[in-house]
């Protein structure tokens, strides 16, 4: 990536854009929210509601969009993960849709379990705290050491797997993962929505807490190959469109009043002086 010219930075901004515009989107169908891509966009980009959408699915939309904002200006900072850090993030993304806003960085008191697996609940209420002290103390222990994708996606199985708030934990995972990534210099990854793509992240996470990290590993690394490359291309079309754009042109340097073939240097008549 290094070896081409940078996007200018009215596209730089466009493509971030679209990249927060397609997480806030896709973080959310993952959950059930039933707006689709170009619904999302626009509540985002213009404010304007959608006729027949749920008060819930535009608060969703609303709240993890400030909450993507802020775990990139996190990133910016670079600093050590903490505690603080992990509930803010919940807080912003469940703070207008928790049925009691003083749940929002709570962390649960009450047993839960992915849907049909009662017999593998996450971390008992009572062992969340001294589990989120333990992954705070790795995250900042592993953070060095390990391939930054591989610590990424290692941060969300761990997160995941001890499932501290009542709601919010994925799109709290998911944020936690591209923190990490964007923290290293790595692109922000968004997680797929349709059936194949989320059926196979799913199945990932779970074989995962029986011991098979690898696979969910090998998923997150999928993802961030396909966006370096996609990066990659969209830098080269850039200098493509560059260098087409300096060949086929035939004004004269800024500032000269020669410009061939044009009227601009005939004489006018005097009815046009």
């Amino acid at each position: 990536m290094d070896r081409f010219r940078p996007l200018s930075q009215q596209q730089v901004r466009q493509l971030e854009k679209e990249t927060r515009i397609e997480h806030v989107w896709s973080s959310n169908a993952i959950e059930g929210n039933r707006l689709d891509q170009f619904e999302a966009a626009s509540i985002l980009n213009t404010g304007v509601t959608v006729h027949g959408a749920s008060v819930k699915d535009i608060l969703e939309t609303l709240d993890l969009n400030e909450a993507y904002e802020y775990m990139m200006s996190l990133a910016s900072k670079k600093e050590p993960l903490t505690q603080t850090t992990v509930r803010d993030l919940n807080r912003i993304v469940t703070l207008q849709t928790t049925s009691d806003k003083s749940e929002a960085g709570v962390y649960r008191a009450v047993s839960v379990w992915p849907n049909g697996l009662e017999n593998h609940p996450y971390v008992s209420p009572i062992n969340i705290r001294p589990s989120m002290d333990q992954l705070i103390e790795w995250a900042n222990k592993n953070q060095g050491k390990l391939h930054p994708v591989i610590y990424a996606a290692d941060l969300h199985l761990r997160f995941v797997a001890i499932h501290p708030f009542i709601d919010g934990n994925g799109r709290t995972a998911r944020l936690l993962m591209n923190l990490a990534l964007a923290q290293s210099g790595y692109p922000v990854i968004n997680i797929q929505p349709d059936r194949q793509e989320r059926y196979a992240y799913m199945d990932r996470l779970e074989r995962a807490r029986s011991g098979d990290a690898q696979a969910f590993e090998q998923l997150i690394a999928n993802y961030v190959e396909a966006e370096l490359k996609r990066r990659i291309e969209t830098l080269k079309l850039d200098e493509k469109n560059i260098r087409e754009a300096e060949n086929e042109k035939r004004l004269p340097e800024k500032n000269s009043t020669n410009y061939p073939n044009s009227d601009f240097n005939q004489p006018k008549p005097f009815s046009d002086r």
